[in-house]
Parts: C-alpha cells; structure tokens; sequence
C-alpha cells in the first residue's frame, strides 16, 4: 500500500468537540479520527478552542517536536523558570527529561510529532506559583503601529508588513441624550468604539449586534453606515504574530431603551457614555480618533466616508 491519506474534512470533524487528535500513532484507547497505525512515532494535531493549560509533566524517553499552525503557546521550564513562548509558524523541539507546564491561547492549534511512540509521560507536582501562572489566561495584545493621535511621524516605528486581512465593524452607538458609546481597551489602555471581527457565520448586521452585547451589555439597533476604512498604512500588531492591515466598516446605531446600563466583558477595563463635546479627554489611537471625527461629521451632513 503505497499511500494512505486522512482527508481534511474527516480531520476538521474528529477535532470538533475534541482537544487532540492523532494522526498515526499505535494507539491504546479509541478516537473519533481513523489514523494511521505507526509503532515507532506519533504526530497528531492540538486543538485549543478555548484558552487553558497543560498540567506539569516530562517525558522520559520521547523528543516533541511541534509546529504551531495558529496561535500562541507559552512553556515555564520548572527547573529553572524560564519562559518560552511560541506563535504561528514557529517550529519547536521539547527533549526528553524536561519538566514543564504549557498554557495556550484560545484558538490555537498545534502540529505535533513525538518519537519515539509510547505512553513515557511522567506528571509532576506544581508550585502554588507555577500553578497560578498556568491558570492565568494567555491573551493576545494588540499594538496599533500608527500610535495615539498627536504623535509625530518621525516618532512612529518602522511599520512591519502585514500578514493578515480580516473584515471587522466598528460600531459607533448613540444614546437617546445623543451620548458616543467608548469601551477601554485592556491591552492598549486606549478608548475605542466597540467593533471586532466577523466569523464566517456573521452578517455585517450580526457582528455588529454580538460585537456591542459582548462589549458593553447592550442591544442596539442599526441605522446606518458611516463609512469604510481599508488605509494599508494602518497596521496592527498582535502578541501571537499576526500582523493586521485595516479593513474596517463603521456602521452608526441608536441604544435600546434599556442601554444606558453598560457592562464590559475581559477585553476591556471600562464602558461609557460620553458627550460628544468630552471626547477629547478620552486618550485614543490615531485611528480611532480619525473615525471618530468622521463619525461626528457623519452626525450633521449624513456623508458616508470612503477612507
């Protein structure tokens, strides 16, 4: 038998619901995925939907060799406490003897191979330490490489180049008083109008409605599109190495009665209701700052900017 293949669509379906899956291996116990049967090594892939760690062990005889398809995983070496982090496209290898905990991103996925095969994992006790360390969620910070508004381009960083376009909304949200809705952003400590990317079951509608409920608690209604934002030279960095050019729709929308109770979720440390002659207290990207004077603009001719 020359070849023997697993299909993509197989390997998608057997890693829904599932945090491993082997691709060959000589395996003990049953999985979904029909893998390949190999007694001298294992590869298989990690599937990290949700954010969360891997308790402390070592493996006694194995090397583990890894590849991180997307994300980012972080190592503390237990011996001697460094810190290894790891993000999309980097190759790693882990050698036999070596006592570690791994915490990872929420969506991360992990190409593993391990040789040789067998079951040689050796758990280990944690510290009070080194198990709030691995409890502690692994997030991703964004850096916006334009800055905050008012700094000079002679101050600005060399811009890398980008390796990701994602379609995102923004959300400029009014209350009945006529109030802007801004949310603090914990990475940066910038205010921004709530807004994040679409997933491929989104409207633009949809995402915009799911993006404010998860950032500020609220329900709104859409009434308009204040404009489009695609500037390559406005550029995002990420911790786990995405490197994001904008592509951005602003749309405006009116809070239900009901909105004037705001709440944030994890990504952020604030929400609030600001008047529009205040929002220059509120320190602010380059960017962003440039919406939202697009979007008071938009208030009193209804112009629909293409930027």
């Amino acid at each position: 038998m020359p070849f023997k293949s697993l299909d993509a669509a197989a390997i998608e379906a057997a890693l829904a619901g599932h945090t491993r899956q082997y691709l060959a291996g000589a395996l003990q116990a049953p999985q979904p995925l029909s893998h390949v049967h190999d007694e001298d090594i294992e590869v298989g892939i990690s599937d990290y939907v949700h954010a969360g760690f891997e308790p402390a062990h070592r493996h006694a005889r194995a090397k583990e060799y890894q590849y991180v398809l997307r994300g980012m995983t972080e190592y503390q070496d237990i011996d001697t406490g460094d810190i290894h982090r790891f993000r999309t496209g980097d190759f790693y290898v882990i050698y036999p003897g070596t006592a570690y905990v791994q915490r990872i991103k929420r969506d991360t996925r992990i190409l593993f191979v391990k040789y040789p095969a067998g079951n040689d994992k050796q758990t280990l006790p944690m510290t009070q330490a080194v198990d709030a360390w691995a409890r502690e969620t692994l997030r991703v910070t964004r850096i916006d490489l334009n800055a905050r508004a008012g700094r000079t381009d002679h101050e600005a960083p060399a811009l890398p180049v980008a390796n990701a376009l994602k379609p995102a909304v923004a959300v400029a949200v009014f209350d009945v008083s006529g109030r802007l809705l801004l949310v603090k952003r914990r990475d940066s400590g910038y205010w921004a109008m709530p807004g994040g990317t679409m997933e491929l079951t989104d409207s633009l509608e949809g995402c915009a409605r799911r993006e404010v409920r998860e950032e500020a608690g609220i329900d709104i209604a859409i009434t308009g599109m204040i404009g489009s934002y695609t500037d390559p030279a406005t550029i995002i960095a990420y911790s786990d190495g995405e490197v994001r050019r904008e592509f951005s729709i602003l749309l405006a929308a009116s809070a239900s009665p009901s909105g004037e109770h705001l709440s944030h979720d994890d990504e952020s440390t604030d929400a609030q209701w600001v008047k529009l002659d205040e929002l220059a207290r509120f320190p602010m990207v380059a960017a962003q700052a440039r919406r939202v004077q697009d979007v008071l603009a938009w208030r009193t001719h209804r112009e629909v900017f293409i930027r």
